[in-house]
């Protein structure tokens, strides 16, 4: 068989062959496409953060500091007169009382009401001065001098879980009653002595972060 020059054939072919023509873009095209690409390419911009972000991260005012005093003042109140502020004697408060379980004391109808404990310690009204104190204790932070950080942080820790508890243990001691499995009134006081316990730990934690900030005391609470 005669040989092939391949080569020839190929340059040949090579030379028949052309690439397509790249498309024409318009201007109403072309702008648009150009400003794209070199928007992906810039470096990214730093935006400044919003009012709200910063307004949530700036030291607290003064004002916004003294629902800290304030609120060691109604935790002062409810500790100091305790077995009154839970005691409702000759009918009950409100619906919440309602709830609880009564007993008779020579000629009075008197019943504990543990969900009194909440309304003091920020965790029934959002009127309440420590309603999220924790927030704003947070916040404060950068008010407490370098030295101190760690015992206020140490404080704040354990107001947050102690103020918490206090308000579980006092839900807990509204449902102890003999209307559910196991309840009776002496639950009912068990409970609520337990959060008493935890409310003590709540009004310590509170006093040392206080203290911490050098916030003046609020004036003793009354009703």
């Amino acid at each position: 068989l005669p040989a092939v020059d391949c080569r020839h054939e190929t340059a040949e072919t090579h030379s028949r062959m052309r690439l397509p023509a790249p498309p024409k873009l318009d201007n109403a095209v072309a702008a648009p496409l150009l400003a794209l690409l070199l928007t992906a390419a810039a470096p990214p911009l730093l935006l400044s953060p919003s009012p709200a972000l910063a307004a949530a991260s700036a030291s607290p005012t003064s004002t916004e500091l003294s629902r800290l005093s304030a609120g060691l003042a109604r935790v002062d109140y409810l500790l100091r007169d305790w077995d009154r502020l839970t005691t409702v004697c000759n009918g009950v408060q409100d619906a919440t009382e309602a709830k609880q379980v009564a007993r008779t004391i020579g000629d009075q109808k008197c019943s504990k009401s543990p969900l009194i404990v909440q309304r003091y310690i920020g965790a029934s009204s959002t009127l309440d001065p420590l309603f999220k104190a924790d927030k704003l204790m947070i916040r404060a932070a950068s008010l407490v001098a370098p030295e101190q950080q760690e015992e206020y942080s140490s404080a704040v820790d354990v107001y947050i879980r102690e103020q918490q508890m206090s308000s579980t243990m006092a839900y807990t001691s509204s449902w102890s009653g003999s209307e559910n499995p196991n309840g009776s009134v002496e639950q009912i006081e068990e409970n609520l002595l337990e959060a008493k316990k935890e409310v003590l730990e709540t009004q310590a934690a509170l006093r040392t972060i206080v203290r911490l900030l050098g916030l003046p005391p609020a004036p003793p609470f009354a009703e």
